[in-house]
């Protein structure tokens, strides 16, 4: 039998999933995980409703807007965090502790070039000519040339944010055990619900006005649900580094 209490193919811990959970946010830092998502959607749609004309000169130009902004150093925060993680000995010595934050390192950096035309926006340069023929926006990037670069991972991440960030919290909030499992060292707590469900908001409303020709409170929609789709991704890299400091504990 095993000695270990989690015992994953490149991941053996002796401690459980549950005990590796106690640095997890809780009511007392529920003014970030709780009350700032919140309270940006209010405040995104307070200014998109009461001064519309300086929400469009000011939250959307691109490579300087309020919300284009947090496109690149919401990810970049993530990014930081998923750097210091790999530089930690413990996340060395277990081989999927290492590919897992890997991964997240590479869609941070991927998601914070990309939204900045990888400095093209900041600095300003010409698209070359044979890239402006595939680039429908006339931008260096890859998100504007072909789905596969754009969409494709924007469903991958919803679709990870609805099952991770919705589906097994409301899960373990009925069924305790799925916290037990060894996977569930992976899964975000409950208290990351908030970012996930006020993402999933302006989906709904970006959707609406897209499909269906429902005028939302926003224009643009999808590009706030991007805003959300990102500061998800941060407070998840947040929410298991702190795992990840107990696991040596």
């Amino acid at each position: 039998m095993s000695n270990y209490a989690i015992n994953l193919p490149g991941l053996n811990l002796e401690k459980s999933p549950p005990e590796l959970t106690h640095r997890d946010p809780g009511r007392g830092e529920a003014w970030w995980w709780l009350a700032l998502p919140i309270l940006m959607a209010l405040v995104i749609i307070g200014i998109a409703q009461i001064a519309p004309v300086w929400y469009q000169n000011y939250m959307h130009p691109e490579g300087y807007g309020v919300l284009e902004l947090l496109h690149f150093f919401v990810p970049i925060g993530a990014l930081i965090i998923a750097l210091n993680l790999l530089s930690n000995q413990l996340v060395r010595e277990h081989r999927l502790l290492t590919v897992f934050i890997a991964l997240a390192a590479l869609a941070c950096f991927y998601i914070a070039g990309e939204e900045m035309s990888w400095g093209q926006h900041f600095f300003h340069w010409q698209t070359p000519e044979y890239w402006s023929e595939l680039n429908r926006q006339d931008e260096t990037n890859l998100h504007n040339t072909y789905a596969i670069f754009d969409k494709t991972p924007r469903l991958i991440l919803e679709i990870g944010i609805l099952v991770g960030g919705i589906i097994l919290p409301l899960l373990a909030l009925k069924n305790s055990e799925i916290t037990e499992i060894d996977w569930a060292v992976f899964f975000p707590p409950i208290t990351i619900m908030p970012v996930a469900l006020t993402a999933a908001f302006f989906k709904l409303t970006a959707f609406s006005n897209s499909e269906l020709g429902i005028s939302g409170l926003v224009p643009r929609p999808s590009e706030v649900t991007e805003t959300f789709l990102y500061l998800f991704l941060l407070y998840y890299m947040i929410m298991f580094a702190r795992r990840v400091s107990l696991m040596r504990d």
